[in-house]
This record gives structure tokens, sequence and C-alpha cells, in this order.
């Protein structure tokens, strides 16, 4: 065969084998991106593409990744599938000599998103339009630029511990989608690690990935997250003390056999510690910003500074306001309603964060609680220091308060994103009241913010 027809013949190859839909991370460079045999954006399947990461260790160099910093997860692919849960881990377990990977190698958990994940969709029942396909062929979609973005692939700003070991690592990203058959997509990039501490201590503590939807191995048990027919945003089990909720999970109504049952339910969330590296691509790496949340006739800015590397910083304040200052030290990220006396002797609820001290976290952190005086209550996109957004869709509908869950028309329900909420459907046996989920039978619910 002539080269010009086995380049071809190659690439159809490819397109055929299913490198032209689903998803692929790019950046960090994975593993045979552009070494043959090429990266495939199929799910993990034993024997074809085994767990851990297709079992391919083909690179030229290793990404530089700095701990106590952030680092760019950037993804390619044409089969979105609704969007999903994802984790980032770190392992040292390499293969030797350039061998096959253990399947036993460890995979430590140093950051998970719940929903959102790597995509959000106006009409989740169809992957995003085509963009240009990559070099080998694989299909893409419209790129949102940063980790809030409807209707595009986001990329998400990856904080790494300061915990680390320094030198060659492996970084993995593992995607369960919300749609479709059931999968597990796992790619894995070479890394070289700098300024970690090395602590052994902690990073023993970092938990395990979550491994489900892996079948026909016997040396890598794992259960299934649900059928081809259920939507499913998986609440991991245990996502380690870093992490965001973009969505809320949702569980299968009815469980099929194999089922996870480790798989807290829906309406059970996790809390995760706050950090100083934001999660969005181009933004600041320096702070955790809860944005101006208006409430009623009262608006509260609340804005906590800590670091997953141990450092602090201080708040920039909005001006023209009566502010508070006080210093605790920052817990895992809820949101408890608290009453706050204004200075006219009246009374408003708003969230703050919880700020009970975890063990782990010793460094004080300045919290400051912004009380302004507005009057407004009405629906519409939110101004101040965050710029508008245009209006994404149709279908959207206009809310005050970024991050606030917000109940619509039709028993629907959306997460405001910059001034706009997408209607969603609530989970099978929920529904949305006073911008909460609670079950249909007046049991927990998710509480009213969502990051």
């Amino acid at each position: 065969m002539s080269p010009p027809l086995a380049a071809t013949a190659a690439a159809m190859l490819l397109f055929l084998g299913g490198a032209g839909g689903h998803m692929i991370m790019n950046t960090p460079t994975p593993y045979n991106l552009d070494i043959a045999p090429l990266l495939q954006v199929d799910p993990i399947s034993n024997p074809q593409y085994p767990f851990p990461c297709h079992n391919q260790y083909g690179f030229a160099t290793r990404t530089t990744v700095e701990a106590g910093s952030t680092t760019l997860v950037n993804f390619t692919g044409g089969g979105q599938h609704g969007g999903g849960s994802c984790q980032f881990s770190i392992t040292y377990d390499e293969p030797i000599n350039g061998g096959a990977w253990n399947k036993s190698a460890s995979f430590k958990t140093i950051y998970s998103i719940i929903g959102g994940c790597p995509a959000v969709f106006t009409d989740e029942g169809h992957n995003l339009a085509p963009a240009p396909a990559d070099q080998h062929h694989r299909q893409d979609g419209r790129h949102c630029g940063n980790d809030s973005g409807i209707d595009c692939i986001r990329q998400f700003m990856i904080p790494v511990p300061k915990f680390l070991k320094n030198g060659p690592a492996t970084f993995a990203w593992t995607w369960f989608n919300k749609l479709g058959n059931k999968e597990m997509y796992m790619n894995c990039a070479p890394i070289n690690i700098t300024g970690g501490t090395g602590d052994e201590t902690e990073i023993a503590t970092l938990p395990d990935i979550f491994v489900a939807n892996y079948h026909n191995d016997v040396e890598v048990p794992n259960c299934i997250t649900g059928t081809s027919g259920d939507k499913v945003v998986v609440n991991f089990p245990n996502p380690g003390k870093y992490g965001r909720v973009l969505a809320p999970p949702v569980e299968p109504e009815i469980k099929p056999f194999g089922y996870c049952t480790d798989i807290p339910p829906a309406l059970s969330l996790p809390t995760f510690e706050t950090s100083s590296k934001t999660a969005i691509a181009g933004g600041s790496n320096t702070t955790a910003t809860a944005c101006t949340s208006d409430v009623t006739s009262s608006t509260s800015s609340l804005t906590a500074i800590t670091s997953i590397s141990g450092e602090s910083s201080s708040a920039a304040t909005a001006p023209q306001a009566t502010e508070t200052t006080t210093t605790a030290m920052v817990m895992p990220t809820t949101n408890i309603p608290i009453t706050e006396t204004r200075s006219d002797g009246t009374n408003t609820t708003a969230p703050r964060l919880s700020t009970t001290t975890p063990p782990s976290i010793s460094t004080p952190t300045t919290l400051t609680t912004t009380i302004s005086e507005s009057t407004s209550t009405s629906l519409v996109p939110p101004t101040g220091s965050h710029p508008v957004v245009n209006k994404p869709s149709d279908k959207a509908v206009a809310c005050p308060t970024h991050g606030e869950l917000v109940c619509l028309d039709n028993g629907m329900f959306g997460i405001c994103n910059w001034g706009w909420a997408i209607p969603q459907e609530v989970a099978a046996g929920t529904k949305c009241k006073n911008g909460t989920i609670v079950k249909r039978n007046g049991g927990g619910d998710y509480g009213g913010r969502w990051k």
C-alpha cells in the first residue's frame, strides 16, 4: 500500500474505530494524543481500551505542574452525552520501562466536579453542533473558554495540592456521562510536579477515584451507575475534600441490578473545603469568591479566602457599603441561612459559609460580609462587578443571583448563571419549592445555592 493511501486508510480506521465522537482530555497533553497508537475518544473497556488510561504510555514530553497552583484541563469531543460528573487525580504508579499499566495503580483524587462537566446544555438530548475536527479527525464542538458557559465545552482550572511529591507523575481525568449508555471515560497525561512538599501523610488521605461501568475485567471489580435509559449525574461516594457541585446529582428512579450501592442519595450533597484557586479558566488564582447575592431587600456579599497550599490573603470588598470583618477558620463549604441585623434595626436572611474548623486547615481566614441597601426584588440580570452575559437561549429565564437555585414554571428549576437560568427537569420523586429541591413527601432539601 502506498504511503498516501496508507495514511488515508489509517485516518478512516481511526474515525470508524470511534475516535470521531465522544470526548478526550486534550490539556494537559495526554498519552498518545499524537503518537501511535493514537488515543481514542472511547470510554474504557476491556480488552480494547483497558483500565487504567487505555493502557497507553506514549509521550515525548511531560507537562510541568506546580503544586499549590492550578492546572488547566480542556477537552476535545463531539459526543458530550448531556455532561455528567468528573474527577481529577494523580498517580505515581506509572508503567516500568515503558511496559503495561498495572491495574492496581493507585489514582488519588485531588478534585471532584459533580454535574456540569464537561458541558451543560439547553437541549441536553442533542450533542453540540460540530466544530472543526483535530488533526487526527477527532470531532469537536464549540468551546466556552470558561467553566460556566452553556451549550459549549467547558474548561477548568484544577487546584493541585501543595503536599504532592515532586517529580514524574500521571494526571488523570475520569468522566461519568449523564445520558445514553453509562460509561467511564479515562484519559491520562504525563506531568512533572514541582514545588511540592512531599507530605506522604497528606497524600495518603486522598481518596481513590471512583470506578464504575467497566465490564468484563475480574481484576477491576466495579458496579454500574444506571442503564442507558436513565439520566444520571453521579454523586461520588468519596469525592475528597476539594471540588464543586455545578448541577444537582441525579440517580436512577429504579436501581438496576449491579447498581453502585455506595453512591449517596441525590439529596445528600458533599461539602468541600474552600480553595484559593478558582476553577475559572483565565480568572484569578488567588481568591475564591461567592459573588454578590440579592436576598429580597438586601445584598450580602461574602468573600472567603483560603488556600489549598495553606496560604491566606486579604479580601477586597465592594465600595460604598457598610461592612463588618471577622477572623475565623474555614470548614468545608456549606451554605447555612443566617439572620443579620441591618443598620435600620430590621433583619434579613442571607446565606453564609460555615466557619467551623476542619482538622486540616489551620490558617485564619478573613470573612468579609457586606450589607448594602437595595430594594430591587425583580428577576433581572445582576449588575455590578460581574458582567451581564447575553441571553444564552430563548428558553433562558432572567434571575438575580449567580449560583442560586431558582424554581421556575411547570415544576422546572434552574441554576442562575450570570443572570440567566436554563429550565431543567427535577429528579424523579422531587420538586422545586422556595429555592430548594425537596422530596415530594416534604423531606430534605439540597439547599438554595450552588457554586
